[in-house]
């Protein structure tokens, strides 16, 4: 089944879905910086990890990363009887980042059903809310760079994401790395602090010689408005001391059990 739309099938685009679109890619990339998604979700000041309780009253903690697990997205993307177009933001977000909760909430782990207060369903809403617009962000940057599929309607999003991606892939090998060859778990964490340090500050203070200039958009079409609405406040340049603690400290841990 091919989730590709017609947004990118080589049929004209009308102007006013462009510029839309257009907009709806700038608004995505503060959904996809951070070299992890968990990462991301503390750049967006949202708890990495959630504690729920079950019907029993055992604790049991979920994993804001592990929505973002490419297995359970996949199987998401399986389970669709309707094709939706993966490729665009302001005709697929909110359909799919409403399809993707029900069907976390309903066929996944049950361990989503436990979430009950309004605070953690507050949290599960916006955390599936980056997942589906990073998901699609990565689609378009997949076809755009291995399939030459005009995926996106912003030229300057594109080069962004190549250098996002780039950037934060290289970053979690170094990590990798770090802890591989450090034994003195002082030593490696200061390094992979330097590491975080270096990477938020080349994302916000590259030189101008090797980044485009951001050009400005049309204008909006009247009577529209922001696209994207569903994602939560945009994240930080450059996280506080506290976030970056965090960003260091966390662990990655095996998918949840089902």
């Amino acid at each position: 089944m091919s989730y590709v739309s017609s947004f990118t099938s080589g049929r004209p685009v009308p102007d006013q879905s462009r510029v839309l679109e257009q907009y709806a890619e700038r608004q995505a990339l503060g959904a996809v910086r951070g070299a992890t998604f968990t990462q991301c979700l503390l750049l967006h000041r949202l708890t990495p990890d959630l504690e729920v309780v079950d019907p029993r009253g055992s604790t049991h903690i979920i994993h804001g990363k592990n929505l973002s697990d490419e297995r359970a997205w996949q199987k998401f993307l399986a389970s669709l009887t309707q094709p939706l177009p993966l490729l665009s933001l302001t005709q697929s977000a909110e359909p799919l980042v409403k399809l993707y909760r029900t069907w976390l909430l309903t066929t996944y782990t049950q361990r989503y059903r436990w979430l009950t207060t309004s605070a953690q369903l507050q949290w599960f809403e916006q955390v599936t809310a980056l997942v589906v617009v990073r998901k699609i962000m990565e689609a378009k940057h997949t076809a755009f760079t291995y399939e030459h599929v005009d995926a996106f309607a912003d030229r300057w999003v594109a080069l962004e994401m190549g250098m996002l991606l780039a950037l934060g892939t290289m970053t979690i090998e170094i990590a990798k790395a770090i802890h591989h060859i450090v034994r003195q778990p002082e030593q490696a964490k200061e390094l992979v602090e330097h590491l975080f340090d270096v990477q938020a500050t080349r994302l916000r203070d590259r030189p101008q010689q090797i980044r485009e200039a951001l050009p400005p958009l049309p204008p909006l079409p009247k009577g529209t408005h922001l696209p994207l609405a569903l994602l939560p406040t945009q994240s930080l340049a450059i996280p506080p001391a506290s976030i970056q603690e965090k960003i260091i400290h966390q662990k990655e841990t095996p998918h949840e059990p089902r």
